[in-house]
């Protein structure tokens, strides 16, 4: 009997689901485990595509229903079997460091058959007879030593479907052993302009977080974010877009670094302060030179609303305010003091209230939103 060519065989199996690996692709799956194995096992291998881009001194297992398929398979010290891995796992009794897969998609399998395999027998639900996915994840899962790791190219459908699937796929999250979710884009394959996605699972993480990636959009979210999202594992609800990140506004972030530059320069003068009284100097002509330097940026930008903003609307620097010749003007009742928001309120009504003056707050004045203080009593 002429044995068939790769291509022929191929195009044999492109109805049923099966799709195999190119080599980059192959190469990007490798590159999810973070060591070197000492074993490494495909439940459904074909040509062995994703064993040969391991070491030669790996130690390579593999299992494939077509027997034609398994006979191209030439990579030193491979171990394969002929048969359905679901059905007959000729590796029933290996634990293995790695495990790689491209299992078909979406094929028929008989959960009744096998409902009191051990494989299965420990997951809250048995796949739909109709898609076998999430039954070669629980065969993987099963086969993976306590500190190993499995590569699994998939449908994206396990990602989001219900029913026997999202208890499946619940239980995993809940158990820890999904560790990252890769979007693969289509035509990734020379059969098919599918999309596709890779599972990574591991049985020995440190956190319950899942990373998601698209390209070099990554993500880490918490087992708490995910259950929100009812346990849906597709990339694209926790990968948001460049321009639907929430915006940073600029304002806060300028009023952020005014206040810091406040407290520095607050300091410094303190500081001088403190020298000119020992020295027995006065720090009035350092005053003056700020206050030149000052006069050089009246230009006041505004905010959002026109409202003019000043390094000097941050009054816990100020506790009295200052004429444009510097001289000293104590607050009066009625004054109002403008606050950044309700914690500069808060911070600033103590801060007078150490210096005798009342004040309550003001959240509307001349006709605008805000926050303010309004000066109620002042102690003489």
């Amino acid at each position: 009997m002429k044995q068939k060519s790769i291509k022929n065989i191929r195009k044999e199996f492109k109805d049923n689901g099966i799709f195999y690996t190119p080599e980059k692709l192959a190469e990007k799956i490798k590159s999810y485990v973070d060591f070197e194995p000492e074993t490494v096992y495909d439940p459904t291998c074909g040509v062995g595509n994703l064993l040969k881009v391991f070491h030669a001194n790996v130690k390579k297992y593999g299992q494939e229903l077509d027997e034609e398929q398994l006979a191209l398979i030439d990579i030193p010290n491979f171990t394969g079997a002929a048969g359905d891995t679901l059905k007959d796992d000729k590796f029933k009794h290996m634990k293995f460091d790695c495990i790689v897969a491209n299992p078909p998609f979406s094929v028929k399998w008989d959960p009744e058959e096998l409902k009191n395999d051990g494989r299965f027998s420990c997951s809250p639900a048995l796949p739909p007879p109709s898609k076998a996915d999430w039954a070669f994840m629980l065969h993987i899962l099963h086969h993976m030593s306590d500190n190993g790791v499995a590569v699994v190219l998939e449908f994206p459908g396990i990602l989001y479907r219900g029913q026997r699937e999202g208890k499946i796929r619940k239980w995993f999250v809940e158990n820890n052993y999904i560790d990252r979710v890769v979007n693969i884009p289509g035509n990734t394959f020379e059969d098919t302009s599918i999309a596709t996605c890779i599972v990574v699972l591991r049985k020995n993480k440190i956190t319950t977080d899942v990373l998601f990636e698209d390209g070099e959009r990554v993500e880490v979210v918490s087992c708490e974010a995910i259950k929100e999202n009812n346990f849906t594992l597709t990339p694209s609800i926790y990968l948001l877009e460049e321009n639907e990140k929430e915006e940073i506004d600029p304002c806060i972030l300028e009023n952020e670094a005014r206040r810091n530059f406040l407290h520095r320069l607050k300091k410094e003068l303190d500081f001088d302060k403190m020298v000119c009284e020992l020295q027995g100097i006065s720090i009035k002509p350092f005053i003056s030179a700020i206050k030149r330097v000052l006069r050089e940026y009246e230009t006041k930008p505004c905010d959002r609303s026109g409202q003019q903003m000043s390094i000097f609307d941050f009054p816990e620097y100020l506790p009295e305010r200052k004429t444009q010749e510097g001289m000293n003007m104590k607050l009066s009742i009625g004054d109002t003091i403008k606050c950044a928001d309700k914690e500069d309120c808060v911070n600033m009504m103590l801060e007078l209230a150490k210096e005798g003056v009342e004040t309550d707050f003001l959240y509307e004045k001349d006709g605008k939103k805000g926050f303010w203080l309004e000066v109620e009593k002042v102690e003489e």
